[in-house]
């Protein structure tokens, strides 16, 4: 876990994050590998006191964990979404009571968190990425996973409707992005105490990212959706090669790399 002073936080691969202050716990994007060489969290122990699940947009890999949270919670957590991502649950048999539909300019007050809800965009997927992905031979070896994503692909839609949150815990601030874009109308809280940041999306991602840690000027970065979580379209992002051009380009701006399930203390 890493402790932001009173706040918790933990990363359980992909987008999925957890964040706990004096007993109220949030839990972003819940997701779990379909990747069996990588960790896949205890969901019974690890997520039974959820009081918050707060979904960035509605691809599957940033909701198809919910189903499983609800069936081993121990309270009912409220489901905080835009509207696709809404539909796709209701799909999938989650009770409507349970989902609060939000926008853009809302405002969320779980707990001692506040919480502001940002426009935001998905990240665009570049022509080389497509083409690498659909003709590599990951797909054959995969075939099974890859047909489950093209069917979770049709349920499960980001629609235009991808937000970040700003999350504000009494002095401190976090900026929590699910997918690397950022719309250029809005004006972004810049120099947070934590930028929580997602590897994943282009062939240049590294390089790519560096434009929002410039726009963004965190104080501190967090990287998340590096991991090769759902093969045969996901990746390993080099984090060498991105803690390269970090210290090329923000020497001044500490990155952490959390491992899921890893415990980190005193990161601020």
């Amino acid at each position: 876990m890493i402790y932001i002073n009173h706040v918790i936080i933990k990363w359980y691969g992909t987008a999925c994050i957890l964040l706990e202050e004096e007993g109220i716990q949030l839990l972003f994007d819940p997701f779990f590998s379909l990747n069996k060489k990588l960790f896949i969290p205890r969901i019974k122990e690890e997520f039974s006191q959820v009081n918050s699940i707060l979904i960035t947009h509605g691809h599957f890999d940033h909701i198809t964990g919910i189903p499983s949270v609800l069936e081993r919670s121990k309270i009912k957590p409220f489901i905080y979404c835009t509207a696709a991502p809404r539909e796709s649950l209701i799909s999938m048999g989650i009770e409507k009571d349970l989902i609060q539909e939000i926008t853009p300019g809302n405002i969320l007050m779980p707990g001692t968190f506040q919480i502001n809800v940002l426009k935001s965009k998905h990240i665009v997927f570049d022509k080389f990425l497509v083409i690498k992905t659909l003709l590599n031979p990951r797909i054959l070896i995969n075939f099974k996973k890859a047909k489950y994503i093209l069917k979770q692909n049709k349920i499960c839609k980001e629609a235009g409707e991808t937000v970040a949150y700003e999350i504000k815990i009494k002095e401190k601030k976090i900026l929590l992005m699910g997918s690397l874009n950022l719309d250029d109308t809005v004006d972004y809280p810049a120099k947070t105490n934590l930028l929580i940041l997602p590897l994943q999306g282009r062939s240049d991602i590294c390089k790519y990212s560096m434009r929002f840690i410039d726009r963004l000027k965190p104080e501190k970065v967090l990287v998340t959706h590096y991991d090769n979580s759902f093969p045969p379209v996901s990746a390993n992002i080099n984090i060498k090669y991105f803690k390269s051009l970090m210290r090329k380009n923000f020497p001044y701006i500490p990155v952490i790399i959390p491992r899921p399930g890893e415990q980190l203390t005193d990161v601020l």
